[in-house]
């Protein structure tokens, strides 16, 4: 054997290390682009599931609703408050009083507040129970929080937070029949803001008629208006009221 020279073991040692090295990175190339291609497949699947409860949720809130006219002469709270932006909240902890969706939380109502929220949703303002948005243990006590609601009513009918007594401008208030929405879009994915659409369906939002049907609406259909529309300030400000109604008379259209 020539001095320096490897053994002829050892030569054999490395080349098969150096294949080993080689098949492991391939394997690892093959799995990145077998993850690349179940991904999308594995988050499309979980979507479509995620469409078909969001839609079961809007059914269930109309049902809800629907069975609170029937116990209370045909009206319901369905409305907004101050502007038409705010037209999804459940508690109010300013006004210290359940609001729209909250008066059948306080009625104890609801099946399960669970419904209330869409399971696309990824901003935690508008999920259920998280620290942003707490749902209370105990209903007999006042939250100590703003409660969101994932879905918002239709922002046609201003509502006082307290029905009985209706503040000096709102004299002689009386809530809405169901029948004043023949024809109409009830209840949505809250659309107050861009962002707000964006952080579920993306591309569109789910949308519950008078008659109790439900199905997804492109976001082509409203973007003009729904893109004018920034974030709900405190106070509330009027000026995008007029671009929310553009919003849901595109869903009107849309039945």
């Amino acid at each position: 054997m020539r001095s320096g020279a490897l053994p002829i073991g050892s030569r054999l040692n490395k080349s098969h290390r150096g294949f080993a090295l080689l098949e492991l990175l391939v394997v690892v190339a093959i799995i990145g682009v077998l993850l690349g291609l179940l991904l999308p497949a594995v988050f499309a699947a979980r979507e479509s599931s995620n469409r078909a409860h969001c839609l079961s949720n809007l059914r269930q809130v109309y049902f809800t609703f629907e069975q609170y006219a029937h116990d209370n002469k045909e009206r319901v709270p369905i409305g907004y408050r101050r502007t038409k932006q705010f037209n999804s909240m459940v508690y109010s902890d300013t006004a210290k009083r359940w609001v729209l969706f909250g008066v059948l939380v306080q009625e104890e109502r609801l099946p399960t507040p669970q419904i209330l929220f869409c399971p696309s949703e990824r901003n935690p303002k508008f999920q259920f129970n998280t620290k942003e948005n707490p749902w209370p243990r105990d209903l007999t006590q006042p939250p100590s929080a703003n409660i969101q609601s994932g879905y918002a009513a239709r922002p046609e009918f201003e509502l006082p937070d307290d029905f009985q007594n209706p503040p000096p401008n709102m004299a002689g208030f009386k809530l809405p029949k169901l029948r004043d929405f023949a024809r109409k879009a009830i209840f949505a994915d809250t659309t107050a803001s861009a962002e707000r659409v964006a952080s579920r369906h993306v591309d569109g939002v789910h949308v519950l008629y008078d008659d109790g049907s439900a199905h997804f609406v492109s976001k082509t259909l409203f973007a003009d208006p729904l893109d004018r529309c920034p974030e709900p300030t405190f106070p509330p400000n009027p000026a995008w009221n007029r671009y929310q109604d553009a919003i849901w008379a595109a869903f009107d259209l849309a039945r």
